[in-house]
């Protein structure tokens, strides 16, 4: 309780502590007094919005919770972001006013009205179209033990889906699965957080994600939220029967879990074993992850290992003979700047393997920046991402 207040009375003091600062820099715009009500009016509107969330939020149980909550961060976003920018670019304006620099106090003004408008519109995007405009990322990785059978094997990955973030009536699913299978799969594997935290997040989509398809089936590995550790659960019982269920869930939804186990895939005479670990994470994500429980009975055989946390493969995988780990996990903060090779995220200060392939010790890495959002409703510079990797032996 105490901490929700605490919540309330930052939230409303940001809203009009940056509203005063916009309108001492903006009010001689202002020719009539009604355009300064109007003014505080949507200022006021936002306090409401604070008020409504400190008093509906706690009441929400269950998934819905965890939709309501993003979108208020996102709309608190979309404006007061652009409002933020805006008054310490215009700071500059002001002050070469001040000092009688009237032609460049003009122009920063107007960079300042710039970078504000530039902000809404791509953080605007961001929680609309952009969340689930895909991109198709295209790997080959080469494997040198790789069994001639398995040339060109497609392996789609998919992580990160996070379904409690959106509505019932959301067209990302749907669009995701058509995707999917045009690609046309061999196999698909899914490396963990599936849900935010209520196994009853997949109800509305478990016969959607059926309809993936792979000649050699669908694999999946859990996640640091697929446990429900981020809830206040009644009990301790209540919280393992979640799990459970969402194990039921997976496996209607045609997912084979990998919970620290592995299988072999055979063609022909040749073998490649998929190995999977439950969750690792350093703290404070759970960590129940046993990898050489995990890859039992693959020695001689070329190994790929579904590990949900990218960070696993620098303190423990390599240290195994694992040729390929895929990863998650880090949504590559859904923020960042990707244009043609370039890569940029603040995410890196926190993953070094953040997205990617990535290889040492003549093993390899490949990090997925998911394909749904957390938090923030959306994504910039950072699109959700399919991931299809060609598996050869032609190593050059």
């Amino acid at each position: 309780m105490k901490t929700g207040l605490i919540i309330l009375i930052v939230g409303i003091c940001c809203v009009l502590l940056n509203d005063s600062l916009l309108f001492l820099q903006i009010r001689h715009y202002f020719k009539r007094k009604i355009y300064s009500y109007l003014f505080w009016l949507h200022s006021l509107f936002f306090v409401a919005c604070i008020v409504w969330y400190h008093l509906f939020i706690p009441s929400l149980k269950g998934p819905e919770a965890y939709f309501w909550v993003e979108k208020c961060i996102s709309i608190i976003l979309l404006f007061y972001t652009p409002k933020t920018l805006y008054i310490i670019v215009n700071v500059f304006s002001i002050l070469l006013r001040k000092a009688k620099c009237i032609p460049a106090a003009k122009i920063v003004n107007r960079l300042a009205l710039g970078i504000a408008l530039a902000s809404f519109i791509v953080i605007l995007n961001g929680i609309t179209w952009y969340r689930y405009n895909y991109k198709i990322e295209r790997e080959t990785v080469c494997i040198k033990t790789l069994p001639d059978a398995f040339n060109d094997f497609r392996i789609v990955q998919l992580t990160d889906l996070h379904l409690g973030s959106y509505g019932e009536h959301y067209p990302g699913i749907t669009k995701l699965v058509d995707e999917v299978n045009r690609l046309n799969p061999d196999l698909i594997v899914f490396t963990g957080d599936m849900v935010n935290s209520f196994a009853s997040e997949m109800d509305p989509w478990i016969e959607t994600l059926k309809k993936l398809k792979a000649k050699y089936g669908k694999y999946a590995t859990t996640g640091n939220h697929d446990y429900g550790t981020y809830v206040k659960w009644p009990t301790k019982t209540d919280q393992e029967n979640n799990l459970k269920q969402f194990f039921k869930n997976m496996k209607q939804a045609d997912f084979v879990m990998l919970n620290n186990t592995n299988v072999p895939l055979v063609i022909a005479n040749d073998t490649l074993y998929l190995a999977g670990v439950e969750n690792w994470g350093l703290p404070p994500f759970p960590s129940f992850g046993k990898l050489a429980q995990a890859l039992e009975g693959t020695d001689g055989h070329p190994v790929i290992l579904l590990s949900h946390d990218p960070s696993h493969w620098r303190h423990e995988v390599l240290n195994y003979p694992v040729d390929l780990m895929l990863a998650g996990h880090t949504h590559a903060m859904q923020l960042g700047i990707s244009i043609g090779s370039f890569r940029w995220s603040p995410a890196v200060y926190v993953y070094p393997e953040y997205n990617g392939l990535y290889a040492a010790n003549g093993q390899q890495l490949y990090v997925s920046r998911g394909v749904g959002y957390l938090g923030f409703a959306g994504r910039i510079g950072q699109r959700p991402e399919i991931t299809l990797i060609e598996l050869t032996n032609n190593c050059r």
